[in-house]
């Protein structure tokens, strides 16, 4: 029984990552189908292709802060030895408690058109059935002395930036460039501070500082570049500039189909790679004992799930990311899912698990505010914002409820 339900719940990771494709990767296609270069169908072929693709530049980084940079895998018996049957149950409540919180949320914003990140909803899922099971102090959070320290830093930082905004708008011919550049400065001074041990963040505080600042990189990089082309181009006709960035833009969408498929498959590369740990399940099937290596098979069926899943949905989704948001050229488009491709890049190197969605939705909105603010509809940014802050605590409820459903249900 104990492997047959070893076999569900990796079934039930591989339905995550398809419902990932369905709601989550359609935001890999919005450029490309805001600007008119291909059809939804084409591309969403397109990047489907990208999102398998993704698996040739894969690395396991991501996949290991999903396993084990969360919670305190020591609540779900690792490194305890082998494990009682009644204990790897309870251990599979508590990760596939997380995994269907996450799916049901998925379900519900992709029914309400919402572009939520599938991301923040397993995070906030897998924390919910952690807290519920074992309490909130198995979830992975840095010493209170350092927290105290980001804390301290950050509104220092911030604070400084805000009021050498509001002193230097009154001056500025462009305020919006001054304060871009000082948010890409409090950026370039925060993370590498983090990357390079001095503040030592770790576990969910970690991976919430990536995840808020990750769009704001995609942002500031969509708009750096989409100026850089406003100024190469400047002496060229609007007519020649579209026609040579609607195939260039063939390019900038692949490239982020496939920064998309190498961040998120991971997830549930890491979910799936947990479960064989806890149900002890070596080579070849399974990794080395004492290791957290991800077996090919996860990273092929992974791939390709979030790949079918990016084929057949989505267009909810696209309609608000394409046409409610910003209206694009071909140039902006190329520049909106460079800059969030990068973005990408660099947490996939980094090892941390961001949102997808709101990297490409900053970039957008980042290429449509070189034109002018009052062309990015903030009210439809204000609605999506709103829906990415309720995303963990919702799911966490539901990762909640999940676990407890599920434990009734094994009798345990």
């Amino acid at each position: 029984m104990v492997l047959e339900l070893l076999a569900i719940a990796i079934a039930i990771v591989f339905s995550f990552d398809f419902f990932n494709g369905f709601h989550d990767a359609a935001n890999a296609i919005a450029t490309v189908v805001a600007t008119k270069v291909l059809t939804p169908v084409k591309a969403v072929g397109l990047a489907a292709v990208g999102n398998f693709v993704g698996m040739v530049f894969i690395t396991n980084a991501i996949a290991e802060t999903i396993g084990k940079g969360i919670i305190d895998t020591r609540v779900l018996g690792v490194g305890s030895g082998t494990l009682t049957d009644p204990q790897i149950l309870h251990s599979m409540a508590i990760i596939m408690g997380g995994v269907l919180g996450a799916i049901a949320w998925d379900i519900l914003t992709w029914l309400w058109g919402l572009p939520v990140s599938s991301s923040h909803a397993l995070i906030g899922g897998i924390v919910g059935s952690t807290s519920l099971a074992a309490g909130v102090g198995a979830v992975l959070l840095p010493s209170a002395e350092n927290m105290i320290l980001f804390l301290g830093l950050t509104g220092s930082v911030f604070g400084l930036g805000v009021a050498a905004f509001v002193a230097w708008s009154w001056r500025a011919k462009r305020p919006l460039t001054l304060g871009t550049t000082l948010l890409a400065g409090l950026i370039a001074g925060l993370l590498p501070s983090v990357f390079l041990g001095r503040i030592l963040l770790r576990g969910l505080v970690q991976i919430v500082v990536y995840m808020v600042a990750a769009p704001l990189v995609g942002l500031i990089a969509a708009f750096g570049l989409a100026l850089l082309l406003i100024r190469l181009f400047r002496k060229s006709t609007p007519s020649r500039v579209n026609h040579e960035f609607r195939r260039l833009q063939l390019v900038s969408s692949f490239f982020y189909s496939v920064t998309h498929g190498t961040n998120d498959a991971q997830k549930g590369m890491g979910i799936i790679t947990l479960l064989l740990i806890v149900f002890a399940i070596g080579p070849p099937l399974g990794p080395p004992a004492g290791e957290f290596r991800v077996p090919f098979w996860v990273i092929l069926g992974a791939h390709a799930s979030i790949s079918l899943g990016t084929f057949f949905g989505g267009w909810r989704i696209v309609r608000t990311m394409s046409q409610r948001v910003t209206a694009l050229r071909p140039w902006q488009g190329f520049a909106a899912e460079t800059g969030g491709g990068i973005a990408l890049v660099g947490t996939a190197i980094a090892g941390i698990p961001v949102s997808t969605t709101h990297v490409i939705a900053s970039a957008i909105m980042g290429v449509g505010a070189t034109k002018r603010l009052s062309a990015v509809r903030w009210g439809v940014a204000r609605r999506i914002f709103w829906a990415w802050i309720i995303t963990i605590p919702a799911s966490a409820a539901v990762g909640m409820a999940a676990y407890a459903a599920i434990r009734l249900a094994l009798g345990l």
